[in-house]
């Protein structure tokens, strides 16, 4: 005897239909949630050794940058976390600290996210995570400037950075 795929087709059709012994409760169904996420790249810094020196190659201890964001009204009632994640590179031989800051529409500071950020001398990749909480969130409807604030810390050795250095902070 032959076996065709048309058979087979109606074999596994009986199958399915027939296999489920207990009733579905729908009921479950009221308890299941769908919960959202944004996600937006909003800023990459390639900062080299000029990015902190002034016109005299005199260093300059902070150096900052502050784009404008898209209004981000539509998710009111729907936002109730906001995460960051920054991923750094340092190839300097400093430390650098960043401030990632929030400021509202005549470019105000209003926020302020926490922890500030350490990026240590000589560091690989490194990932992380900031959250502004659920206690806070509605800063984030007031928004329409983000600003990163990059400090440079003074040097063990009493060195300055040299208009030909090759590294950099991503």
């Amino acid at each position: 005897m032959i076996i065709s795929p048309k058979n087979i087709s109606y074999f596994v059709l009986f199958v399915l239909c027939f296999a489920c012994t207990e009733p579905i409760d729908i009921d479950q169904l009221d308890e299941a949630s769908l919960d959202s996420s944004y996600l937006f790249t909003l800023i990459h810094l390639e900062l080299k050794a000029p990015n902190f020196l002034d016109d005299f190659n005199q260093e300059i201890p902070v150096t900052s940058d502050i784009i404008s964001i898209p209004g981000l009204d539509d998710l009111h009632p729907y936002l109730k976390r906001a995460e960051f994640s920054v991923k750094t590179e340092n190839s300097f031989d400093r430390n650098f600290t960043l401030n990632i800051l929030l400021f509202d529409e005549e470019q105000n500071l209003i926020y302020t996210i926490q922890p500030v950020i350490t990026v240590p001398s000589n560091s690989g990749e490194l990932i992380h995570s900031l959250e502004i909480p659920e206690n806070d969130i509605n800063v984030i409807y007031h928004t329409r400037y983000f600003g990163m604030y990059m400090s440079l810390w003074d040097s063990d050795t009493g060195e300055i950075i040299d208009v030909s250095d090759t590294s950099e902070l991503t």
